[in-house]
């Protein structure tokens, strides 16, 4: 080798040092706009927004099926209480099955963001994986570079300089080393910045990872609880349609006795008049029984119980009937036994009518009236026969008579009315 070309092999070897002693020193992050880093930066702050959205998607699952549970939880216990209203159950449990479904989409979208989120995990850690291999061969590529102009290089930079036969050649060297200076800064600031962005998607996938484990496993227990759900809904919809068969049973038995009924005409007008003239009856009853409740109280500050006990169900309400124009009260029968159970006091009161009240006017019903209040009376009508007498004060519980179809009744039930200041009202407004 000749002496210039040592020489010019200890400007390379000066050049790698000066390279390398002019980089910036320290950790801090490459970020005065690189696209490179900034696309990971982009990237990360994506990921943390996408994590975000999923964590309150979770969270409006969690409220939705908290709500779900805890509405199958009241109808359940409300169907399997005695006196249920069927018909408002029925509509009760066809929305909460809605909203089973809709909670059971909600939780496939759920599951789809959360597949979507692998899935960019996934590549991100493909990025990582090209990334490292670009990074790796760029470093190799430097330290090679250094290697051999470090090997090369036989003399010092202070030599080179004073060895040289004229200033223009050491100008044409030292142009030589600052080209080659910027190269290898350009390659370790690349490097460097490669590494940056390297750092920034591994946190990205280790937190996303991280966090899609736990959303994983949120969402298994999003899809037991929804099956949990299910299987209450699935029981409670049985106990309905097992009262449904038992109403539709006895209801079946009513339309068939005023089938009859109705099939021979004078039969039926004479089932309206009886009806006209029960109506004249009670209006008069009413004002006769409010010269009885004088000496109650003003008003009654209780709630009542079912005047039936044990295995029974509500056969008609209150309001508009297929039997009736209009119900006054609510129909109540037991399941067993058949016909003839007891019938409680629905309130502590005084009993101001027994025996058939209406017979003056055609209605042979037995019946009980017990006075609350000035204000408030509870009628028990078509009894098979009564165990009290006018005058007597009851309480809560006792036995006034017992079930039957006495008077105008399509099967054996108990008609429980509730007056109030002279006026027929719901009798579920007051009952449990």
């Amino acid at each position: 080798m000749s002496f210039v070309r040592r020489r010019r092999a200890g400007i390379l070897a000066a050049a790698a040092v000066l390279a390398l002693a002019a980089l910036p020193r320290g950790s801090a992050p490459v970020l005065a706009g690189d696209p490179d880093v900034n696309g990971a930066l982009a990237q990360q702050q994506q990921m943390e927004e996408q994590l975000a959205r999923q964590r309150a998607a979770l969270a409006d699952l969690v409220q939705t099926q908290t709500t779900l549970g805890q509405d199958l939880q009241r109808i359940s216990g409300d169907i399997a209480a005695v006196g249920v209203a069927i018909d408002e159950a029925e509509v009760r449990l066809r929305s909460l099955t809605l909203e089973l479904q809709e909670a059971r989409a909600q939780l496939g979208t759920y599951r789809l963001q959360i597949q979507n989120l692998a899935s960019d995990l996934t590549a991100i850690a493909a990025e990582i994986q090209t990334s490292s291999a670009r990074l790796a061969a760029r470093e190799t590529l430097l330290q090679d570079h250094l290697r051999s102009v470090y090997r090369e290089s036989q003399v010092s930079v202070l030599e080179v300089i004073l060895s040289s036969e004229s200033f223009s050649q050491t100008a044409g060297v030292v142009g030589d080393l600052l080209t080659l200076s910027d190269q290898d800064r350009s390659l370790a600031l690349e490097i460097r910045t490669a590494r940056e962005q390297l750092r920034i998607r591994q946190e990205t996938l280790r937190v996303g990872r991280s966090t899609l484990g736990d959303l994983e496993q949120e969402a298994t227990r999003r899809a037991q609880a929804l099956d949990e759900q299910q299987r209450g809904l699935d029981a409670a919809r049985q106990a309905l349609e097992k009262k449904q068969a038992q109403l539709q049973q006895l209801q079946e038995a009513e339309r068939a006795q005023l089938a009859v009924a109705a099939s021979d005409a004078d039969a039926y007008r004479q089932r309206i008049a009886v009806q006209e003239a029960a109506l004249d009856g009670q209006a008069e009853l009413i004002a006769r029984l409010k010269a009885q409740a004088d000496q109650l109280d003003v008003a009654y500050h209780g709630r009542f119980a079912w005047p039936l006990i044990g295995g029974f169900v509500v056969t008609q309400e209150f309001g508009h009937t297929s039997f009736e124009t209009f119900h006054a009260g609510i129909d109540l029968a037991y399941l067993s036994p058949v016909c003839g159970g007891p019938v409680y006091a629905a309130a502590d009161g005084v009993v101001l009518a027994d025996g058939r009240p209406n017979l003056a006017y055609g209605d042979t019903a037995i019946g009980v009236i017990i006075g609350e209040s000035q204000r408030l009376q509870t009628w028990y009508w078509h009894l098979s026969r009564e165990i009290v007498s006018v005058g007597q004060e009851v309480k809560t519980g006792d036995v006034i008579g017992y079930e039957g179809a006495t008077g105008w009744a399509t099967g054996c039930h108990l008609h429980l009315q509730v007056m109030f200041d002279g006026q027929a009202v719901n009798p579920r407004e007051y009952l449990p």
